[in-house]
């Protein structure tokens, strides 16, 4: 492999994971239009709650987690990139998620799960998206939450926000 081509296949493959953060911040922040961003507008999702285009996975996804979850927070842990070609990426990725929601009798609960992403990456007109998205769930769990927002913690000032509003939007570390 020459140097230009592994120079490509590195651009290639941060382009890929910087679209595997905007995904992230989409959901965490209910920002529609980026998430739909990340994937390709013919994209297909196997999730089991939504199997389907991906875009119409979207549109149900954001208002889904509006709904019901109080936040939610993503990260990726062990990601996986095998080039296929200089237009096709496979990828498998670990991903840790929280979220905390209301039962319908009120009662917070906390729920973190272990899943992994399977993804087909496509390279078209120059930019990285999302063509297929498989959600493997490999653990989950569900307890009473027991976060703070008292004492110590009621004075942290700078508060995480689901929408545009939030920080990072203003510091246009989000597109």
């Amino acid at each position: 492999m020459s140097l230009s081509e592994r120079i490509r296949a590195v651009a290639d493959r941060q382009a890929i994971l910087d679209q595997m953060t905007r995904y992230c911040q989409s959901i965490d922040r209910c920002d529609l239009e980026l998430l739909k961003s990340t994937f390709h507008h013919d994209g297909v999702v196997r999730f089991g709650i939504f199997d389907g285009n991906a875009w119409e996975f979207c549109e149900y996804d954001i208002p889904f987690i509006k709904e019901n979850l109080v936040m939610a927070w993503h990260r990726y842990a062990t990601v996986d990139i095998e080039l296929i070609s200089e237009t096709r990426a496979l990828a498998e990725s670990y991903m840790l998620g929280n979220a905390s929601a209301r039962t319908p009798d009120g009662v917070l609960i906390n729920c973190p799960d272990g899943m992994r992403y399977l993804d087909v990456w496509e390279k078209r007109d120059g930019v990285w998206r999302m063509y297929s998205r498989d959600l493997v769930m490999d653990w989950n769990a569900a307890w009473p939450y027991a976060g703070r927002e008292d004492g110590h913690f009621a004075q942290f000032r700078l508060q995480g926000r689901r929408d545009r509003a939030d920080l990072a939007y203003e510091l246009k570390l989000v597109p």
